[in-house]
């Protein structure tokens, strides 16, 4: 269900909030781990548990679309894991830096054209998507509802699902924002969610469009 709010949608993202999403390749590159590169450091037992949550939301067949894609490890894993579920995810991407999406393509090549780069809040994708995967922090805080709006309206499919999600920090003792209970809030109705680690360190959140 997509909540409808009154207040004026934001024309662009503001160009300080740009720089620094821009900023993140830069960071991601200077390793040579998948798991670094896609802005992770807690090593790959953790990563599997954190990440493989987003699954939890995926409940048949279908194109999958992870915003903010990096270098596609994530998508890579997704599509191994929902294997073991006995689901088929057809891959796709979006993320700032040409470079990360150069390497999603390489660890894609019958899938290179699926990769884009761009800026997911201005972006029109060619199609639309069965899943789609967006963490919070791709827009600033108080553009989340609009994020989520626009995300339902010009990304997922009919009957489609769009998972939000939201990664926090043991270092810090941060724990994930409350994902479900935000978007309840602006008026979303949330299908489900998921959580992993004690702080919880990771959540999702999602939303089903019923047609």
């Amino acid at each position: 269900m997509i909540a409808r709010d009154s207040d004026k949608v934001p024309e662009s993202l503001p160009n300080e909030y740009l720089q620094k999403l821009r900023g993140l390749e830069e960071h991601y590159l200077a390793h040579d781990d998948p798991i670094r590169q896609s802005g992770f450091s807690g090593g790959e037992e953790r990563w599997k548990k954190e990440r493989g949550i987003i699954l939890d939301a995926v409940d048949e067949d279908g194109s999958f679309l992870d915003i903010g894609c990096a270098n596609g490890y994530l998508m890579e894993c997704l599509v191994e894991w929902a294997k073991l579920k006995g689901v088929t995810l057809t891959p796709y991407g979006v993320d700032l830096g040409a470079r990360l999406i150069e390497l999603a393509k390489r660890r894609f090549p019958q899938y290179a054209s699926h990769f884009w780069v761009a800026n997911a809040w201005d972006w029109r994708p060619p199609c639309k998507f069965r899943y789609v995967y967006a963490l919070h922090d791709c827009v600033p805080k108080d553009y989340l509802h609009h994020w989520v709006r626009r995300l339902l309206a010009h990304y997922v499919e009919g009957s489609g699902t769009l998972i939000v999600g939201a990664y926090g920090s043991y270092s810090e003792n941060q724990p994930a924002r409350d994902i479900a209970g935000e978007l309840s809030a602006h008026g979303f109705t949330v299908s489900g969610s998921a959580s992993s680690g004690e702080l919880p360190v990771s959540t999702v959140a999602w939303v089903k469009i019923r047609e």
